[in-house]
This record gives C-alpha cells, structure tokens and sequence, in this order.
C-alpha cells in the first residue's frame, strides 16, 4: 500500500504506477473540494484499470480547520530564510479546509475501488454506504 500523502503532495501519476505495479496506489485528497475529488477519481480511473484508494482525514472533535491569519504570517515569516535560500514560494494565504461531510459524499459518488481514513474512524454511515456501492 503506497501512502496516501495528504497536504497536495499526491499525484495521479503516482497512484497509478503503484496499482500498476500490482501494490495499491494512494491518493490523499484530505484538503480537496469536493469538485476536486470527484475529478481526481476520475483521472485515477483514466490513467489505471487496477484497484486504487482515495484517502481523507477524519477530524477529531475540536480539531480547528480553520487559521488564524496573524499566526500564519507570523510562523511564514520565522521560515522565510529557508525558503529563500531554497527558492520556493512561502505561503501568503490561510487555506480553508473543506468539510469532511462534502468531502465524503462527493467520494461516496465518484465511488473509487478503495476509500481509506487517517486519523480516526468514519461515521457509521459512510461506512454502511461505501458497502453499499461495492467500494471496500
């Protein structure tokens, strides 16, 4: 099984070498639209005909998935040096995360192979209706 790399670091391409190559290629889809995962399954549908998962983040009472936008600068700026040293663009605007609820049934309806979670165990009733549509 090839980890799902959430935070935008999974590729199609990679998910599909992986099923491919007979493992079971991951794609980690925990800060995505629902509009996204929808296309995402279906370019992992295009590139491979073997098994493939699509990963998401359970969240965790409490958890905040929203950010303080002064709390980002501020950590942004304290790693400015490395990314300019690096070359690489830092981040200059709060992300909002979608939520889980759209994210899942926009999963449920794009019906990958495999769904999978990290970070706690899905409700009931996503599990009832992934059996449902034949998606393990």
């Amino acid at each position: 099984v090839q980890g799902p790399f959430g935070g935008g670091l999974s590729t199609v391409e990679l998910a599909s070498a992986v099923s491919e190559a007979g493992g079971l290629g991951s794609y980690g889809a925990h800060i995505m639209t629902p509009g996204a995962i929808t296309e995402v399954v279906a370019k992992l549908r295009a590139a491979t005909d073997r098994p493939f998962a699509v990963n998401l983040w359970v969240p965790q009472e409490g958890e905040r998935f929203s950010f303080d936008v002064t709390e980002l600068a501020r950590n942004a700026e304290r790693l400015r040096p490395y990314a300019d040293e690096l070359a690489v663009n830092t981040c200059s605007a709060a992300p909002e995360h979608p939520a889980f609820d759209d994210q899942v049934d926009a999963l449920l309806a794009a019906a990958p192979p495999v769904i999978s979670f990290v970070m706690g165990v899905p409700p009931v009733r996503v599990v009832e209706e992934a059996r449902r549509r034949g998606i393990v």
